[in-house]
Order: C-alpha cells, then structure tokens, then sequence
C-alpha cells in the first residue's frame, strides 16, 4: 500500500496505473486499488481483475480528483483468494501527466500544521458542571472565531489544532481568570482591522444570532472583542473552512476525517460535536424550526460525547445529535458499527406504519416470506417477545427526520433488521394474535424491496379517461408522448411515492402552464456574514405555449416522497387545477451539505 506525500496537485482526474502478473489466481482476483478520503471515490477493480494465469499486463484505475476535498489518497496491489501475483511499473498520473513531473498546489497555512496529526494529547478527566460550562462556553467562541476572525477565514490556522492548544490551558485556569486565557488566545491570531463601514442588512430575512456574547457573562473586554468582529464582512464569497456550494447551500470544506482516530481521544471527541454544531449554528436556515434552543442542545450533548469513548456510542451521540435538528436530510453514510448495531440480516419483508401500527406491506422475496408464512396485512406487535413500540421507541433518538410519519418510515426498516438467524414473532392477522418463528437472511441472498410502482412503465390509462404517471420511471424523453395520449384525458395522476429518474421541475411543467410560475425561494446561506440568510430570487417553471393540459391533475405523495421528489412536487403543484393528495412527505426538500467526522 502507498500513500500519496501531503502535498495537493491540481486536476480533474487521478489515474493510478501498473502491470499485473498473476500465478494459479482462484477463489477471488489480483488487481490495483485506489481510495481518495474523506470518501470522495474508490476503486478496487472487483469486476474487472485478473484470474488465473496471466502474463504482464497493464492496468489502469481513473477517479475524480478534487483537491479542496481531498485529505489523502491511498492506493496499492491486492490478491483476493489463493494464488499468487507480481507487480511493476506503478505509476501516479493527473490529467495524463507523471505526477512527478507535476508541482504540488500552493496550500494555506492550516495544511502545514501536522502536530496532532497522532491524536489531541487532551484528556478531560472532570465532568463536572463548573468543566460542562467552561467547554460550552468554549464551543461557542471556537465556532464564532473559526467562521468570523479574518486570519481564520483565510485558513492560516489549523483551527482543530488550535482548539487542542487552549482547551488543556483553558481548563487547568482558575474560572475567574479564563477570559484572560480567550483573550490571549485571540489576540495571538494577528490584528483585526477595523471594519471600515457597517454591513449592508437590508437583504437579510435571517440575523445571526449574538445574543449569546452579552448573556454569556464573559468580560467586558472579551464581549468587545468577539461583538467587534461582528462588524466584520469578509470581502470573499468563500472561506477556507466554508463557501457557497452550486445550490447555493453552504459547502463545508477543509475539514480532515481523521479516521485513524481512537475513539478514546478525549479532545477529537469534543471537537466533533463543536464541528457539526456549529455548522448548524452558522449556516442552518431551519433552526427556528428545531423546536428547541441549539445552545441549550450543545451544553446536554457535552457529557454525551465525553462519556462516548467507544466505537459505538461515540457513533450514536453523533446520530442523536443530528436527530436534534429535525431534518430527514441528516444522515450518515454508510457505516459498520452503526449497520451491526441496527442488524446485518433482514426479515424479508418491509413494513409501513399505518395507525401507528407497523404493517407488512410487501416482501422483499416473496418465496422465502411464503416459507416464514408472512403475509401481507399482518401487524407485528412483538419481536423476541419485546413490543415493537417500545423497540421502536428505543430507535428514535437514533433516526433524525422532519416529522413523525418519516421517521416511522425509517424505523420501520430499521425493525426488520437484526443479527439473530431465527426471531420469534407475534402478529396480528384477521384481529387474532398470533406467534411465530421466523428466519433472517443476510443481504445478498435475497433481491432487495423495490420501490412502490402500480406498472413496469412510466404511463398508461387507469380508469374512464384518467391518466397514470409513475413519477420514478418517468425520463424526459416521454413528455411528448405522454400528453399527447393524454391531451383528452379528464384528469392526469402524478404518482411521487418514488424518486424521479429524470430532473424534471422545467420540462414537465411546461405541459402544465400557460406560462412561466414562481415555485420555490430558496433560503441563501451568507458565507460574508455567517449566521445570516437571504432569499434568492424565486425560481420559475413553465412555459408559454397554449396547448397546455388543461385537466385536473392529482399529486400523490406520502412519507417516501423526499428531497428531489417533494421539490418536483412544489413545481407540479403550480397547475392551475391542482389537488395534492396523501399522507406527509419527508420534509427535506432542500440541498444536502456533507461534512466528515472521526472515523465516520
């Protein structure tokens, strides 16, 4: 295994190349691999490696480079299964030229800096109030100062690393003299000009909110300080740890995994939960609408990630933490320890909450559910004896959604995942309760549920002059066809229960509208002047044209139309004559922003 110097090159691709040799190769293959962390993009030539004997051979793996994203590249040689291989010739190429021929980017500062690179050296051995409140206070002012100091914004500073420098400092200080200590450790980060003239507001619908720095009962010299940078606006569009992303939400950058991490590390801990707090802190438009005091959020969530020193409780103080801020936009990637917690296998059926009361709804292989004699309409009540109210209790704190119906959707999935090979269950089928022994299968074995569909294609006629849309299989290539068989049609459905396949929000609606419609503004984070939003102008769709379809049109939505799903909704629902139908979709029809976190 190689890994590339800390060093950043520029370029749209990254082609890792070498000749391959293999002897007897069975059970498996011999190939290249390469990874680009924080998960960007992988390869290890799975499909395409070589088996069994073969001469020199060159072979060659391409990913797309992007080196704001990037913290390390690593690649290499593997042999799965028995036999042998040789290689030769490896070769690191960008754009098709040797990387060797190539000078690495100019980095800021804050890339150079590799003290902690082997872990924080904090260790926070109090946890009690007079500690909880120091660090809350702490998070507030590293937050504040990594999104507004001006030699911050720049990337001079390491800013993880610099919270490693004050916290042991900060902590060991007598708590009337821990001001001075925030005091020095601004001051030490360089001058701060004086802001010239006020920033323009007029635009802004949201303010950020710096009430915190009067409450907090700081000095009086450290308030003017922090409310000074207030008056402070970044002449850039982008920082170094933030910028405007291309749907205009906020683009995390710079931001190191650290996926090496023990989960034991007091400080990497922390830094965490200061991390995606603070994110929401600054650039969430929706945190009026948690329904709580984030602040308040940050002081609770303190002991929890002290206390998290293993794998997996460390891993879910982060899940309860996005759940905090209602969106079913929060989520992770996928990960193991949170997947073995959940369970590896699956009940091959898929369950929907209908009356709070989870249902089987489908199969995932209808023969094998035949054999555990499942049928559709059962309600589970029980698992291994334990009510499936309180499992799905327990499950909530761990399943961030918008709103109740989508996180019932989601914990749905999670009840028919477990680690046991045999359950006992108990249903209730024809209002008789009823217990049964039941398999589990591992993923894989079985072909997984698809998505709800009434028809294998994306339109056709379902009743006296109604016209059926499957919204999932729906391209754009259909449009013309589709209102032309249905320019007669009394009414059209337009089935959403799906994600679309095609982007449509401007193509369909113009056989829709006899013109151009607003049908979204979009809550603009500000990157200048953190903490605040502004509306863009509104987004239109439509056309004019004046054979539009003049019918009724039916939206049918429930709890599994999200994101891309709900925004094509909002633009559908502009038709004249149009009626929504169903239960709650996802709630999250905006742009997801991914930043990274130890070991995730």
């Amino acid at each position: 295994m190689g890994t590339l110097p800390n060093k950043k090159y520029a370029g749209d691709s990254i082609t890792f190349s070498g000749f391959i040799k293999t002897e007897n190769v069975t059970d498996g293959y011999a190939g290249l691999w390469m990874r680009i962390d924080p998960y960007i993009a992988f390869d290890n030539m799975h499909q395409r490696g070589a088996k069994g004997t073969t001469d020199w051979t060159e072979y060659r793996i391409t990913l797309p480079l992007d080196p704001k994203k990037t913290d390390k590249i690593v690649f290499g040689g593997m042999l799965v299964g028995k036999g042998k291989m040789w290689l030769d010739d490896l070769k690191i190429s960008i754009d098709g030229k040797d990387i060797s021929e190539l000078q690495p980017m100019i980095t800021a500062p804050a890339e150079e800096d590799r003290e902690f690179d082997r872990g924080s050296l904090v260790t926070i051995n109090d946890r009690d109030s007079n500690t909880i409140h120091t660090l809350y206070q702490l998070g507030l002012v590293w937050g504040y100062l990594k999104y507004r100091h001006p030699n911050v914004i720049k990337g001079n500073y390491n800013w993880d690393y610099e919270l490693f420098r004050v916290l042991p400092e900060l902590l060991k200080t007598p708590a009337g003299k821990r001001d001075d200590i925030l005091l020095n450790w601004i001051d030490t980060l360089g001058k701060v000009p004086k802001a010239t003239k006020k920033a323009v507001t007029d635009s802004i619908s949201i303010q950020p909110d710096l009430s915190w720095i009067n409450r907090s009962g700081f000095s009086e010299n450290l308030q003017r300080v922090l409310l000074g940078l207030s008056s402070l606006e970044s002449s850039a569009e982008d920082q170094y740890y933030v910028s405007k992303g291309r749907a205009s939400n906020v683009s995390i950058e710079h931001e190191r995994p650290y996926m090496q991490m023990p989960f034991t590390d007091d400080g990497y801990r922390i830094l965490a939960l200061y991390r995606y707090w603070n994110i929401i802190e600054y650039f969430f438009p929706y945190k009026a609408d948690i329904g709580a005091d984030w602040k308040i959020t940050l002081k609770k969530f303190i002991p929890k990630f002290l206390n998290a020193k293993t794998e997996l409780s460390y891993k879910l103080a982060l899940l309860e933490l996005a759940g905090q801020i209602r969106d079913s936009h929060a989520f992770f990637d996928f990960d193991y320890a949170i997947n073995n917690f959940l369970g590896n296998r699956r009940l091959l059926v898929w369950l929907k909450f209908i009356n709070n009361q989870p249902v089987v709804a489908g199969f995932s292989d209808e023969t094998l559910a035949q054999k555990n004699d499942l049928q559709i309409g059962d309600i589970l009540v029980k698992i291994n004896g334990q009510p499936v109210e309180t499992i799905a209790n327990n499950l909530r704190p761990y399943t961030p959604a918008s709103n109740n119906w989508t996180q019932l959707r989601d914990i749905a999935g999670s009840l028919v995942r477990t680690n046991d090979s045999i359950l006992s269950v108990d249903i209730i089928r024809s209002g008789k309760q009823k217990q049964k022994t039941v398999s589990s299968y591992n993923p894989g074995t079985f072909q997984a549920r698809k998505e709800f569909s009434m028809l294998n294609i994306p339109y056709k006629w379902v009743g006296n002059k109604v016209g059926y849309i499957d919204h999932g299989k729906l391209k754009t290539r259909d449009l013309a066809a589709v209102f032309e068989q249905f320019k007669e049609a009394r009414g059209i459905i337009i089935d959403l229960r799906n994600y679309p396949s095609d982007h449509l929000i401007y193509t369909l609606p113009e056989f829709l509208l006899p013109e151009l419609r607003p049908f979204v503004k979009i809550l603009v984070p500000g990157i200048r002047n953190p903490g605040s939003f502004s509306y863009a102008a509104p987004l239109k769709t439509g056309n004019v044209r004046s054979d539009y379809y003049r019918g009724k049109v039916v939206l049918l939505i429930d709890e599994t139309t999200q994101s891309s799903s709900e925004y094509h909704a909002m633009a559908y629902r502009t038709a004249a004559d149009c009626t929504v139908i169903g239960t709650h979709s996802a709630g999250a029809d905006g742009n997801v922003s991914r930043s990274y976190f130890q070991a995730l």
